[in-house]
């Protein structure tokens, strides 16, 4: 999927690689779920729609998406089967915007799904890893305009297949992926801190990926990792 889409991947910092870890993401595209795959090997977190989804669909489900409803009567079971998930060693990968955005602005955490941070007593609790990331370049280094980012992101009443066609036809972009520090639970004083801190986080994440890209100053750190046709 990266390779149709002519993506490349610039990575700062790196996922901690833990068995049991909770990665934290803002949401831009169904690009994400490739370019995250690429560097974890977390299962994805996703609404159940995703499941029908055209290809991606059938990508979700190669990557042992935890499919869960948007039904507040299902939630405590939910996040009982997240819990058990990262005990048995799973990682997940979490999008707790709830929906994509347009990729310039990270929208409020949801903080339910947070909960699955707090081991049972006696039990370690997983580690919770922010992750941002940015669609900021062309695919050649120069920065990527206001417009065509917006054809990166996927948000809102977009239709699937006509915007994925779309980006297949497109020169290819860079993508800008940063691991923050890993924190836990315990850390903070309730679930709704600990979305804030991933929140603050990842929203800074993502406005130092655009600003690096408003300013055009190259991307020298962290590696880089590319796919040929």
């Amino acid at each position: 999927m990266a390779r149709l889409a002519s993506l490349r991947i610039k990575v700062n910092g790196a996922p901690l690689g833990q068995t049991g870890t909770l990665y934290v993401s803002n949401h831009v595209s169904y690009l994400d779920i490739p370019v995250l795959a690429v560097l974890t090997d977390a299962a994805f977190v996703a609404k159940d729609d995703v499941k029908d989804w055209p290809l991606f669909g059938l990508c979700a489900k190669l990557y042992r998406t935890l499919f869960i409803r948007r039904d507040a009567r299902e939630a405590l079971g939910q996040r009982a089967e997240m819990a058990a998930r990262l005990a048995t060693g799973d990682s997940l990968m979490l999008f707790p915007e709830g929906t994509s955005s347009d990729g310039i602005h990270v929208l409020p955490f949801k903080s339910a799904l947070f909960a699955v941070a707090d081991a049972a007593p006696g039990a370690d609790q997983p580690r919770v890893q922010p992750v941002s990331i940015a669609y900021t370049r062309y695919a050649d280094g120069r920065p990527l305009e206001r417009g065509l980012r917006a054809l990166y992101a996927w948000y809102g009443d977009m239709t699937l297949l006509p915007h994925l066609i779309s980006v297949f036809g497109l020169r290819g972009a860079m993508v800008e992926v940063t691991f923050h520090a890993p924190v836990q639970a315990r850390d903070f004083a309730n679930r709704k801190a600990l979305a804030a801190h991933c929140h603050d986080k990842v929203s800074t994440g993502v406005t130092r990926a655009h600003w690096r890209r408003v300013y055009d100053i190259p991307m020298d750190y962290g590696k880089l990792v590319e796919f040929r046709p």
